[in-house]
């Protein structure tokens, strides 16, 4: 029973690290290669060398490309049979990482698909104004859990604090500003077919951030944000929510 546990964790860990070990394989296979081939092609001019010194002096002359090929290609065995086995390696790899790419983004996809459905439900069963005052107190909450820094709560003239739902940062601005953003996004969506969510925080005047490179709209979908208004310790804020939530491979034209 032991022995069948270890065996099925061993199974486990290959699956799992399929693409690591078969990349492993195929670096090592092709260093094997080159060596392989070298060995060979020093054993292959050396026994050359003595089929000449041997027909030289047996007056046969010079050894044909026939005859050189017949003494020395069994010498290429080795590193040819590697090789071939380094190349399948690294193609199969390929092809596990591609399969696993492809079934993340799926996913990634139908996850989303699953949020605006739960989130057109919740609208349709509640009602605006119901689904309005849920996620004010929704927004309310994640305030709450992750309360801004006392200095930002100091607000002058018409800036609001925002707090941004994706990252969960908190930003000074006008709501006639933000606005403005959205609708620059959308303007360029429109123009050049697709805007990151960095375009979107260097004009609401947040930092990029690792990962807001990698994801943003397109002519498939524009940026649509939700605002839901809340009070903080007395002052107003706004969290900033998003109707169409920002896509990896964005910028890929169909």
């Amino acid at each position: 029973m032991k022995t069948k546990m270890i065996l099925k964790a061993a199974e486990k860990f290959v699956v799992d690290n399929s693409p690591g070990i078969l990349t492993g394989l195929g670096v090592a296979g092709a260093v094997t290669t080159a060596v392989l081939t070298g060995k060979a092609s020093w054993n292959s001019a050396l026994e050359v060398r003595d089929l000449r010194e041997v027909s030289v002096g047996d007056e046969k002359g010079e050894p044909t490309s026939k005859q050189k090929f017949e003494l020395v290609w069994k010498n290429f065995i080795p590193p040819a049979a590697v090789g071939i086995v380094t190349v399948t390696a690294i193609i199969a790899g390929n092809q596990i990482g591609a399969r696993r790419t492809a079934a993340i983004a799926a996913a990634f996809k139908l996850s989303e698909q699953l949020n605006e459905d739960y989130k057109k439900k919740v609208l349709e069963t509640l009602g605006f104004q119901k689904e309005e005052k849920m996620r004010s107190e929704l927004a309310a909450e994640k305030i709450e859990k992750n309360p801004p820094d006392k200095s930002m709560l100091i607000i002058s003239g018409s800036d609001v604090l925002f707090y941004d739902e994706l990252t969960g940062r908190y930003f000074h601005n006008t709501m006639e500003k933000v606005q403005q953003a959205v609708n620059e996004i959308n303007h360029q969506v429109n123009n050049y077919f697709h805007a990151s969510l960095s375009d979107f925080y260097w004009k609401i005047g947040l930092t990029p951030t690792s990962i807001s490179d990698e994801i943003g709209w397109n002519s498939d979908e524009l940026l649509d944000v939700q605002y839901s208004p809340v009070m903080y310790e007395g002052k107003p804020a706004i969290m900033i929510g998003y109707n169409n939530e920002p896509i990896r491979g964005f910028d890929r034209l169909q």
